[in-house]
């Protein structure tokens, strides 16, 4: 048998797999999707052996797998595929895209042990083994008993644990175990721990646990140990990940409308088929991916939820978890490295069967999953645009053709392309037109900033915002505020010269933080303090302009002293936890929330009758052609924060262009008149959703380098393409980040079969040490 093994080896000329003879030991043994040991050329690494054959291609002598990391595998066929898949398309190493799917803690992991979960039922043949312990590393077994090892892990008496480096924090816990019935010889305080022990069900616990009780020293655990009363041992603990929100399952009674959706959500079930659900802000759409994930469940069948931002996934994960108790895990980036390995771990072993997380849930390691379903769908935090960029939305149409399953993606305000697709019969659409409970939709009000600086009122709260704050704060409800800018002030300028203090490494204006008195660059963390004068003519007339989270903040408690204020951006949350710690204090005490774009959406506040705008125009005119989209997005999400129960919600919207048609149509609560609108200008331009676009990034250390390099890439790719394709590039505007130049070159195409084939050959013909190609396929969504 031969295994065909991909190296963790981050190289162009090795990005293949390499075949390797398996020892007939291992042959019944190795799982695909495995990591294994493997000499390569003059040393051993670690790889992953992704296919199984009878026969090699290779006509000399091969080389042998020399030992397996896993007893079971953390890969499963449709991901790897998957993986080879994303390779392909963006020409990314295949070892880094399966870096990207796996949790990060496999990096370290590379010594397997067993644990014995049923002595009794064990073998005989591997009794021996455990005879004095509840653990062995995999390889003091000997090798020849690894396929009954297998068989004992499929069930149930064995599990595979690992033993982890010193990078990470111990999964293990130390337990005492009783050993006999005979109590006869012991003093008085190792009978309190028999006694003890023996009272448990299975006779042990956490060696914390009996000290603290009994109020012992370890020295009597440890004395009982030594006349074989009881045993010691360490065994590993999965980490539990816990919320602070402790929300009871109350099954909701669907109205007339969610009714009629849920139906069809569930006619289209166990077929590829996606569905729109546009639900306006408040309709209910949770309740509803509820009903249809109970029916999946109910089927035998598996389901991923997607939801957008971190500060919402504690939230959702205790609402699902109060109805489905052990059967939700849950992945994103505010669990530890350790946690994601331990519910990766839950999802492999089919312990849990409904995952909820962030983007990177996408890769779940379900099988036999029947729904998929992205909440917020518009959102752009679902494209990962660092490292492998991924589009999970994308990645969940691929898996949909897999599982042959239905992909329900929710949103209030639908992005462009997703609605085109229901004109074009790709989609199918649903429809929630009105808020649930009878709620009412929010007015709305816009004050131009304009006319109010006009008037001699130069603050960033408008009057009539403030006017509204004092009432509701008079009315014991609370006020949600959003100014999509952290810090106190967006950048510092000299008023004798004009110059802007930029950042050293970055061609971007640093921002003032007034807690830490310093100016920070918001992209690679560069970090000074303030300057006294101008570095460029010496002035001291250094003025602070444009205002952020902390300068609202700071006004506000300056304006209402007694209020209890939060503010939500990414300086107040880096902490673990700290998204819901804030939220849950902010619900049970706080007066107003201030915040970036990660308080504009799913959030669920009763007693929120106020929704406050500040510079709602302030993104429009940054060159993105989405702009328009994502600004209209934002005012309508952070809107539907407002009056979700019983009393009237208002919405006030301080914008500088109120006439801008992305304004106007979210003041009106006309989508259908904002994609009207913005389909004409896009078929003019040429953008989504009437051409495919793909983006190559390619940075470097020089500015003539890499746009001698583009032009280079851009002839090769219009030389390979239609003449009907359209090649802009490489951009003369050249982005500065961390010293590092950027240009781009944007493809724009209808059909082009051999696209994925000319994108992969550029980036491997053009593949240099001090050249980095970062091929996107949907530009502007992150």
């Amino acid at each position: 048998m031969i295994g065909k093994v991909l190296v963790d080896v981050k190289s162009k000329n090795v990005d293949k797999m390499y075949d390797y003879s398996i020892p007939v030991k291992y042959k019944d043994f190795l799982q695909v999707g495995s990591r294994v040991i493997v000499p390569f050329g003059h040393r051993k690494v670690m790889g992953y052996c992704l296919e199984i054959t009878k026969e090699s291609d290779y006509d000399q002598e091969l080389k042998s797998i020399e030992r397996i990391i896993d007893v079971e595998s953390y890969l499963n066929q449709e991901l790897i595929g998957l993986a080879k898949e994303i390779s392909k398309e963006t020409g990314y190493l295949l070892i880094s895209v399966l870096e990207t799917i796996l949790p990060a803690a496999l990096k370290v992991m590379y010594k397997a042990k067993l644990e014995v979960l049923d002595f009794e039922r064990l073998n005989s043949q591997l009794k021996p083994f455990f005879k004095n312990t509840y653990e062995r590393y995999l390889e003091d077994i000997d090798d020849d008993l690894y396929t009954l090892v297998s068989k004992e892990i499929k069930s149930g008496y064995l599990k595979q644990n690992y033993e982890i480096t010193k990078k990470n924090k111990s999964l293990s816990k130390r337990f005492v175990k009783l050993l006999t019935d005979h109590r006869d010889g012991l003093t008085d305080k190792q009978r309190l721990v028999f006694d003890y022990l023996k009272s448990r069900k299975d006779q042990s616990d956490l060696q914390q646990i009996i000290v603290h009780h009994l109020n012992i020293t370890t020295s009597v655990l440890k004395t009982m140990e030594k006349h074989q009363f009881v045993k010691i041992y360490d065994q590993e603990v999965m980490r539990k990940v816990e919320t602070f929100y402790h929300k009871t399952h109350a099954d909701v009674v669907l109205n007339e409308e969610q009714v009629e959706v849920f139906n069809e959500i569930k006619s289209k079930l166990n077929k590829e088929h996606t569905i729109l659900l546009h639900g306006v802000t408040g309709s209910g759409k949770t309740e509803i991916y509820m009903k249809a994930i109970n029916e999946v469940i109910a089927r035998g069948e598996n389901v991923i939820l997607l939801v957008p931002e971190i500060s919402l996934t504690p939230m959702m994960i205790q609402r699902f978890k109060s109805r489905f108790k052990e059967l939700v895990a849950t992945i994103h980036s505010g669990l530890s490295k350790m946690e994601k390995y331990d519910e990766w771990r839950r999802i492999i072993r089919k312990e849990a069967r409904i995952v909820i997380g962030a983007r990177s849930a996408c890769f779940a390691p379900l099988d036999h999953i029947g729904l998929m379903i992205v909440d917020e769908s518009h959102e752009s935090s679902y494209k990962q645009t660092d490292h492998l960029p991924y589009y999970a939305i994308d990645i969940l149409k691929k898996r949909s053709k897999t599982h042959q399953s239905l992909l329900l993606l929710g949103s209030a305000t639908p992005n462009i392309e997703s609605y085109a697709r229901v004109s074009r019969g790709h989609y199918q659409l649903l429809e929630l037109k009105n808020r649930a409970m009878n709620s009412k939709m929010p007015t709305i009000n816009i004050v131009n900033m304009v006319e109010e600086f006009k008037a001699g009122h130069k603050e960033d709260l408008s009057r009539r915002l403030l006017d509204a704050i004092k009432l509701r704060l008079d009315h014991s409800q609370q006020v949600i505020l959003l100014i999509n800018r952290r810090g106190y002030s967006n950048f510092l300028m000299c008023r004798e010269c004009g110059h802007v203090f930029k950042c050293k490494n970055c061609d971007i204006s640093l921002t003032y933080h007034k807690q830490t008195q310093s100016l920070k660059c918001h992209y690679c963390s560069y970090e000074e303090a303030i300057p006294h004068t101008c570095e460029n003519c010496g002035s001291k007339a250094i003025e602070y302009m444009g205002s952020g989270t902390q300068k609202i903040e700071n006004d506000l408690k300056a304006l209402f002293p007694n209020a209890n204020i939060y503010r939500m951006d990414t300086d107040t949350t880096t902490r673990k936890h700290s998204h819901e710690k804030l939220l849950h204090s902010f619900q049970e005490k706080g007066d107003i929330l201030i915040g970036t774009q990660m308080i504009a959406k799913g959030l669920d506040f009763p007693k929120v009758t106020l929704v406050g705008i500040l510079q709602a125009d302030g993104n429009l005119f940054v060159p993105d052609f989405r702009a328009p989209e994502k600004t209209f997005q934002l005012i309508m999400q952070v809107s539907g924060r407002s009056g979700r129960r019983d009393t009237l919600g208002e919405v006030i919207i301080q914008a500088y262009n109120p006439e801008h048609y992305a304004v106007k149509y979210a003041y009106e609560n006309d989508y259908l008149g904002f994609y009207e609108h913005e389909m004409r200008l896009r078929r003019i331009a040429r953008y989504s959703p009437f051409y495919y676009l793909i983006q190559v990034d390619i940075t470097g250390n020089s500015i003539k380098h890499i746009l001698t390099f583009g032009m280079q890439v851009v002839k090769d790719i219009r030389r390979s393409l239609s003449t009907e394709s359209i090649i802009l590039g490489p951009s003369s505007e050249v982005r500065k980040i961390n010293n590092k130049y950027t240009t781009s070159i944007m493809i724009k195409y209808k059909k082009e079969p051999e696209i994925d084939d000319v994108i992969r050959k550029a980036v491997t013909k053009y593949a240099e040490k001090d050249i980095l190609m970062r091929v996107d396929r949907f530009p502007g969504v992150g």
